[in-house]
């Protein structure tokens, strides 16, 4: 065991990042124009060093929205966790579904607090915010039938989160709420889940009245990080340790990781491991990172995943095909009835979508999100974040998410709403 340990902070070290989570933040003189509620540590945002020991619930409790737990169980039995945000009123036509990234969890979305996380955003503007944890995460790991510590339980990637979850928790949402369709906003694995959805379950796009994708992670194959990068040349090897190991899930939530981020990565230290982890892998942005948000950050992610689905995204990276996962010729005729993986047929997809995508993101490069783009049948909106310094992970935990990318998506969804009851208006 001892001599897997630096395999596995390598892999900790890439893939807690592998489409998830973001730090970011400031430069000095941001640090003057925090809010009054900040605290004496410094931090840019209105939060407090013991939301990483709390659960997604307990953060929203604690800042004074109301809470609802609800799950959704899949056709292949995996019952999803919903964290829902009930809007106090019923002026907004559709709920919104925010839906995290890889080895993250909804937590990303209520991490840096009121008046800067999009969740909290949304619902001060009275939208029904409900936030998803996949399959494998530290709150889904429940199955009708399957016991989570069995090797059946953690034989699945991204392609059945998409297939099976998410109609699950749409169909759940739509039941709950009586609404004919949601707004849909993902991050990195959030937004891979739902084009494998709309792809291959074609009429779930007539539910979805918008998708808002942050970094969509479809096309890879210009990953800059050094460490994927490794872990990409170097992940047959890898596959064949695991599989001798008997290891199938991957960086589970433990509750000892975040006394232990704590210690190693002290606030008071600019540099410390968990920036320069971070720098790293989803690309350097020195002036941008608020210490207790980074910290917090560790104490929820990562949240856990699947082997197979780090596995999924190599095999993506490595061909440039969006397709199945393949099992090698021999099983993928067993199982596809072909010798290859069957391929995602992203002409299905007629659901509305727009993409923010960031020059500096070393996972999905700005080439890639317009290489994706092109696949789409109807042209997405594009949108470059004019922050030439943004990374992956700054969609969900940067200081400028709010003004680089959250107003834009509150000002589509209001532009959508005016342009509706205009068109209603002039049909009467």
């Amino acid at each position: 065991m001892i001599a897997v340990m630096p395999l596995t902070l390598l892999l900790s070290s890439s893939l807690i990042v592998l489409l998830g989570v973001a730090p970011s933040v400031a430069d000095a003189a941001s640090a003057e124009v925090r809010s009054e509620n900040a605290n004496d540590i410094g931090s840019f945002f209105a939060i407090d060093i013991e939301d990483g020991a709390l659960s997604t619930s307990e953060l929203i409790t604690k800042y004074g929205y109301p809470v609802e737990s609800h799950e959704a169980t899949g056709a292949d039995g995996y019952v999803i966790s919903l964290t829902r945000i009930p809007a106090r009123t019923q002026r907004h036509p559709r709920p919104l579904l925010l839906v995290h990234g890889l080895l993250a969890s909804s937590a990303d979305y209520v991490l840096i607090g009121p008046n800067n996380s999009l969740a909290y955003l949304l619902a001060d503007r009275d939208y029904d915010v409900w936030l998803a944890d996949m399959r494998g995460n530290r709150y889904s790991r429940r199955h009708t039938r399957l016991d989570s510590d069995s090797h059946d339980y953690w034989d699945f990637t991204w392609h059945e989160m998409g297939y099976y979850d998410l109609p699950a928790v749409i169909e759940y949402i739509l039941g709950q709420t009586g609404a004919s369709q949601v707004d849909y906003i993902g991050h990195s694995q959030g937004t891979t889940v739902f084009f494998v959805m709309a792809s291959s379950r074609p009429e779930y796009n007539e539910k979805i009245g918008r998708m808002y994708a942050l970094s969509p992670a479809v096309c890879l194959k210009r990953v800059r990080s050094p460490p994927v990068q490794w872990l990409l040349q170097n992940i047959d090897a890898l596959h064949e340790l695991f599989n001798a190991l008997g290891v199938h899930q991957f960086l589970p939530h433990l509750s000892s990781q975040y006394g232990l981020a704590r210690l190693l990565c002290p606030m008071t230290d600019p540099e410390n491991l968990c920036i320069q982890v971070v720098s790293q892998t989803v690309g350097p942005n020195p002036k941008m990172a608020d210490m207790m948000a980074m910290q917090i950050l560790v104490g929820h992610d990562p949240a856990g995943a699947s082997i197979k689905q780090l596995f999924h995204y190599a095999q993506l990276q490595r061909t440039g095909q969006f397709r199945q996962y393949d099992y090698g010729r021999r099983n993928n005729t067993l199982r596809y009835s072909h010798w290859n993986a069957p391929a995602y047929n992203l002409s299905a997809v007629t659901a509305p979508v727009t993409i923010f995508y960031a020059q500096n993101d070393w996972l999905i490069d700005p080439r890639d999100a317009v290489d994706f783009s092109k696949l789409l049948p109807t042209p997405p909106t594009m949108h470059l974040v004019e922050d030439a310094n943004f990374n992956h992970l700054d969609f969900t935990i940067a200081i400028n998410a709010r003004p680089m990318v959250y107003e834009h998506i509150l000002a589509s969804l209001e532009e959508r709403e005016r342009s509706n009851d205009s068109g209603r208006k002039r049909a009467r």
